[in-house]
């Protein structure tokens, strides 16, 4: 199974809640870009802040994508003739903000490619599995980590050197380059350190003032938020992966943690035996799910094994619930959030093509395509 072998063979289009508003709202379509690289270049052709350009979630780079931004409404002539390599800007109308979180899915179109001949009896042989089990695990794609989940690690054990030097030695910096990096010659390191624009900045601090602990002050929110948000999204994976192990994922425990919605806002409840049978008999519905915590020092615990695994998991690497509140960089703290680990999807369609099968469909925000394919393609070759 290849996925993924052209930008085109994944394509992504975001499904917003549109609301009446007085920005700028417009579309973006871009091939083999990542999102805050485009922002970046918005920003630079154009003198808007970063941070007054709204969008709602990260894309990925190596496809086709379709988001949704907004800027102030007075960069109206100035966004339209912006030219951008492989970016398109188009759909210009007047609307709310767009906030981090606002979508509410995406439909995928991939093809998927080197598929096996028997691939469409084990394609519905999988689908059955998934409805009987109510959804599938709700687990962070490889493209949620790029090695932030390590760097993450680090300043939560207080290792900002080390976390620091993770973000900046690449593969293709020269010897003279990494030493002088390891070495806190930030000095010479800005003058042959390639193009590359938040590490550049990272340095450039650096060479100024040797305060690791600040380092990273000088990226915008969106991107230091990654380090720690890839930990957590390391500690849910393991933790869920490891549950299924004991636990079917559709079933509940007692001492785990559900949610549930009730007139548009969404309530937490822990699972005891005076409301267990209502817990299952909601699960089956799709009214209740049962969610997994993304570890901060906020966080409510659930008292199943669920809970259990997520605490030996930290503890395990030498963390624990308060090292979130991240002493001496509290920039970059997280109080926690929480995680359904069933996900869902819609309108399922797929059909063979010359070189694979092309899947369309839509997923929830926060769920990964790569990962609904895994499990709707497992045991194929």
């Amino acid at each position: 199974m290849l996925i993924k072998k052209y930008p085109e063979d994944f394509q992504v289009d975001e499904v917003l809640e549109f609301k009446d508003g007085k920005y700028l709202v417009f579309k973006v379509k871009k091939t083999n870009r990542d999102t805050l690289d485009v922002i970046h270049d918005i920003a630079k052709n154009t003198g808007i802040q970063f941070g007054r350009i709204g969008y709602a979630g990260l894309k990925d780079r190596h496809a086709v994508t379709i988001q949704n931004f907004s800027v102030d409404n007075i960069y109206e002539s100035t966004i339209k003739k912006l030219e951008l390599n492989n970016v398109e800007f188009f759909d210009f109308r007047k609307g709310q903000k767009i906030e981090v979180g606002d979508l509410l899915g995406n439909n995928f179109n991939i093809l998927v490619r080197e598929l096996p001949e028997n691939f469409n009896e084990t394609i519905i042989s999988n689908i059955k599995k998934i409805e009987h089990d109510s959804g599938f695990p709700n687990l962070f794609g490889e493209q949620r980590f790029g090695g932030n989940e390590k760097i993450g690690e680090f300043i939560l054990r207080g290792q900002f050197k080390e976390a620091v030097e993770r973000f900046l030695l690449k593969e293709n910096l020269t010897e003279d380059t990494v030493n002088y990096i390891k070495d806190g010659d930030f000095e010479k390191a800005l003058d042959f350190y390639p193009n590359l624009h938040n590490e550049k900045q990272v340095i450039a601090y650096l060479s100024k003032s040797l305060d690791y602990t600040k380092a990273f002050r000088v990226l915008p929110p969106t991107v230091s938020s990654l380090f720690i948000h890839a930990y957590q999204a390391k500690i849910f994976n393991e933790a869920v992966l490891e549950r299924i192990k004991q636990t079917p994922l559709n079933e509940v425990e007692l001492g785990d943690i559900v949610s549930m919605q009730r007139q548009g806002d969404y309530y937490r409840t822990q699972v005891h035996k005076s409301n267990i049978e209502r817990v299952k008999s909601g699960m089956k519905k799709g009214e209740i799910n049962v969610i997994a915590p993304l570890i901060g020092y906020n966080s409510i615990v659930p008292k199943s094994a669920l809970g259990k695994l997520t605490i030996e998991l930290i503890e395990k690497d030498g963390i624990t619930k308060d090292s979130f509140r991240v002493e001496g960089a509290t920039f970059l703290e997280s109080s926690g959030a929480y995680r359904n680990i069933l996900g869902g999807y819609k309108d399922l369609l797929y059909a063979p093509e010359n070189e694979g099968a092309r899947f369309k469909f839509f997923l929830y925000k926060g769920e990964y395509a790569t990962i609904f394919l895994k499990y709707l393609t497992s045991s194929l070759s």
